[in-house]
């Protein structure tokens, strides 16, 4: 079974309503559906902000529910080499703002290659891949997100890849993040999220959509 998650309705609302539905309920008081698009048995939830919330929600599908590989549709704020609108498939995930008294920084969590090169082939948009960074902000000063970019040469940054992933590898499940561009960190970011939110938030989810109609996971 594949878990796709978002943050908001939004990043999951093509699934949900394209699925073919078998089963609707909560868990964690969040909804969630549970269906079959293509070959594929799909189960779709939403509604966490933040490391702490993506990984308790992960981890309660995990336990709940027989996943072989998760996905993560949303959206991020690009760092550099990106636009608005662009669609970035992570390779790896770390989180930014990780550091302990030692100087001990969030550690680099490699993406699932096998899920990676699927989306890419059976991808009709251009995708670029990449590190993103997760941490528990927005970004919304140069000076934040160079720094950022120096630290991790991440692609774009996000509230929930990273943990996603750790609790992945910790299951030992394939996890793959899908997000679109929908800002620029430190160039009127909040502005350009306000604008590009409704036009560019189901965008990952409908790529992953289109992917899973031609492809069995």
């Amino acid at each position: 079974m594949i878990l796709v998650l978002g943050v908001f309705k939004i990043e999951v609302e093509p699934m949900l309503e394209e699925m073919e539905v078998l089963e609707k309920g909560r868990l964690l008081k969040r909804y969630y559906q549970r269906g079959v698009v293509g070959r594929n048995e799909v189960i779709v939830s939403y509604g966490f902000i933040g490391k702490v919330e993506a990984a308790l929600v992960t981890q309660a599908f995990l336990d709940n529910f027989n996943i072989d590989a998760v996905f993560l549709t949303g959206n991020a704020g690009g760092l550099e080499g990106v636009e608005v609108g662009d669609v970035i498939v992570g390779d790896s995930y770390t989180e930014y703002d990780f550091e302990t008294a030692l100087g001990d920084e969030g550690i680099v969590i490699s993406g699932s290659e096998e899920l990676e090169d699927k989306v890419i082939a059976y991808s009709s948009r251009e995708i670029k891949t990449g590190l993103i960074a997760s941490g528990d902000s927005f970004v919304t000063t140069r000076e934040r997100a160079e720094k950022i970019r120096k630290t991790t040469k991440a692609l774009c940054v996000d509230m929930d890849s990273a943990a996603v992933a750790k609790v992945c590898y910790e299951n030992e499940k394939k996890f793959l993040a899908i997000k679109t561009i929908v800002d620029l960190c430190g160039k009127d970011t909040e502005e350009d999220f306000k604008r590009n939110y409704e036009k560019y938030g189901f965008l990952s989810n409908l790529i992953l959509l289109d992917v899973l109609k031609r492809c069995v996971f």
